[in-house]
C-alpha cells in the first residue's frame, strides 16, 4: 500500500465500520442493508416465501458509499417456491465483505439459510403467512493478514477473529391485494458472547427486528402508486426506518423516491424485461462522519418469476 492517501481512505472508512459493527454504534452495516427491501422481501422475511404462489429467484448487490475505496459490498442471492397450496420453501445466500487491502478483505460475513413458511385465507382480501428459518452464520475478521508499510501500523500483529454458528428466525405477514404488513426477527445467532481485547465480537451476530408495510394506490389499469415503509431496531441503538414512494407502470417499469431517517435519499427504478425477467437499480446519496461527507451507494437486482397459480390460490400482485 504505497500510496497514502488511500491507506488513509481506507483505514478510515474500515475504522468507521469496525466502530460501527463492533462497538454498537450507529451504521449497524453487519445486517444487510437495502434501498428497495420490498424487492427483496423473503430475505426481510420468511414468511414472505410463497406470497406470489410462483417460482421466484432474486439477486441483488448493493456497494454502500461507492465513493470510498474499501467500502461494504452486500450481495445475496433468494429462491422461493410454493410446493402445496399453503406452503412454500425459500432459501437465501447473503455475503458482506468490508475492505479492499493487498491480501484480504478484512471482514467477510456471509449467511445461509433455509425457510418455510405457511400460508392462509382467513377472510375475504385477508391472507395470513408465517414462516421459519434456519442456517448458518460466519463472521471473520482478519487483521492479521494487513500489510502496512508503517512498523507501527495497527495492521502488525493484529487478531482474526471467527464465529461459526447455527441461526434461526421467523417472520409473520398479513396482506391482501392491494396491502401488507409484516414483522420478523431475520436471523438470531445462537453464540455467545465472545469477548476478546474488551470487543465483544458476539455482538456481530446478534438479531434484529424488522416492521414492514405497503400499500397500493390503483390509479387505472395501465397505473399504480405504491407507498411502503420499513422500520428496524437493533438492540441498543435509535429506531431507523425508511419510507418508499413508487409510480409504477404495470406493463413496463416503476420509478420511486425513497427517505431514510438517517438523512440519505434515493432514486428507485426497475424495468420488466418481458414476462419473466424484471431488472432493478437504485441510486442513494447522503452524509457519513458526523454528517460532513457526503457518500453515494449503488444496488443492483435482477428478479425471474415464473407463475403457475392455483386456481385454488388467491394471487396477489406482483408488485410488493
Amino acid at each position: 500500500m504505497k500510496n497514502l492517501k488511500i491507506i488513509y481512505k481506507m483505514k478510515r472508512i474500515f475504522i468507521l465500520f469496525m466502530l460501527s459493527a463492533l462497538f454498537n454504534k450507529a451504521m449497524t452495516q453487519q445486517a444487510s442493508l437495502t434501498t428497495q427491501y420490498d424487492m427483496v422481501s423473503s430475505i426481510q422475511n420468511p414468511a414472505y416465501n410463497g406470497i406470489h404462489q410462483s417460482l421466484r429467484i432474486d439477486a441483488i448487490s448493493r456497494v454502500q458509499w461507492a465513493n470510498f475505496p474499501g467500502t461494504p459490498r452486500y450481495t445475496c442471492l433468494s429462491v422461493q417456491t410454493p410446493f402445496s397450496k399453503d406452503f412454500a420453501f425459500g432459501a437465501n445466500f447473503q455475503s458482506l465483505k468490508v475492505g479492499s487491502f493487498k491480501v484480504a478483505s478484512p471482514l467477510n460475513m456471509n449467511v445461509f439459510v433455509g425457510d418455510i413458511a405457511y400460508h392462509k385465507q382467513i377472510a375475504k382480501n385477508v391472507n395470513v403467512g408465517v414462516g421459519l428459518r434456519f442456517g448458518l452464520f460466519s463472521f471473520n475478521m482478519q487483521l492479521s493478514r494487513l500489510i502496512a508499510d508503517n512498523s507501527d501500523d495497527i495492521a502488525i500483529g493484529g487478531n482474526d477473529y471467527n464465529i461459526n454458528t447455527p441461526v434461526v428466525g421467523g417472520g409473520v405477514i398479513i396482506y391482501g391485494k392491494n396491502y401488507y404488513i409484516g414483522g420478523a426477527m431475520p436471523q438470531y445467532a445462537l453464540i455467545n458472547d465472545q469477548v476478546l481485547n474488551n470487543v465483544n465480537i458476539g455482538y456481530n451476530a446478534r438479531s434484529f427486528y424488522l416492521l414492514n408495510g405497503g400499500y397500493i394506490f390503483r390509479v387505472n389499469n395501465v397505473w399504480n402508486i405504491k407507498t411502503t415503509f420499513q422500520t428496524r431496531y437493533y438492540k441498543g441503538l435509535p429506531i431507523q426506518a425508511d419510507v418508499n414512494l413508487y409510480v409504477i407502470n404495470k406493463e413496463l417499469f416503476s420509478l420511486g423516491y425513497g427517505y431514510r431517517t438517517s438523512g440519505s435519499h434515493a432514486i428507485l427504478s426497475s424495468i420488466k424485461v418481458n414476462e419473466f425477467f424484471k431488472v432493478i437499480y437504485s441510486f442513494e446519496t447522503g452524509t457519513v462522519y458526523n454528517k460532513n461527507t457526503p457518500f453515494v451507494s449503488n444496488e443492483f437486482g435482477l428478479t425471474y418469476s415464473f407463475s403457475q397459480p392455483n386456481k385454488q390460490t388467491i394471487v396477489v400482485p406482483r408488485f410488493y
